[in-house]
């Protein structure tokens, strides 16, 4: 029998945990707290395994169906949906552990172990040095182009056209890093967004 909003809510807590099941496969576990919370249990690899959905009231009845829809998809698919959601949770923190200025600081390595010339190195430092003032400690993915536009104007308003288009590239040259090393699924941002 599929639960209302009205039945989740009028549960009581007990002095142990109990499960009160929904239509066809997930069950809300509501602890001796009072908090309740989604799960449903799969079998994969002949082992039966536990998927968490989050608390009611965060994730609504509706949210929990939805969710259980995306499990048996994927179990159909031959994936284990709690492996897939512990290793999307993983990317997340990476990317949002992975700033601009963590990303150039890797460029700049490279560059180091490619033997450039310190001329060069020393250069790259001071582009790179404005665009992280600008959004350094922004997660890679969260710098968009109105924020790279904005540094860039700021150079250019000195009269400085040449070092303002050295800089696009080397903030191009951070975010294509950031691509090929995983980090970001696609180039968000790169030297065709902006127009001179």
């Amino acid at each position: 029998m599929p639960l209302t909003d009205t039945q989740i809510r009028n549960l009581k807590p007990r002095d142990k945990a109990y499960k009160v099941t929904d239509f066809q496969g997930p069950y809300v576990t509501v602890a001796p707290s009072g908090s309740r919370l989604w799960h449903m249990k799969y079998r994969i690899d002949g082992r039966e395994k536990r998927l968490s959905f989050g608390a009611y009231p965060a994730v609504s009845v509706a949210q929990a169906r939805k969710l259980r829809d995306e499990a048996r998809s994927r179990l159909a698919a031959g994936e284990d949906p709690g492996e897939v959601k512990k290793e999307d949770k993983r990317h997340k923190q990476i990317i949002r552990e992975t700033t601009f200025k963590k990303l150039a600081e890797a460029y700049k390595e490279k560059a180091e172990k490619e033997g450039r010339a310190e001329a060069t190195k020393v250069k790259t430092e001071w582009l790179l040095g404005m665009a992280i003032a600008a959004f350094g400690d922004k997660p890679i993915e969260e710098v968009t182009s109105p924020m790279v536009l904005a540094c860039l104007r700021k150079v250019e308003s000195k009269g400085n056209h040449e070092t303002a288009k050295r800089l696009r590239a080397k903030i191009g040259a951070v975010f294509r890093t950031a691509t090929a090393s995983g980090v970001a699924e696609k180039v968000l941002w790169g030297p065709q967004a902006v127009v001179n």
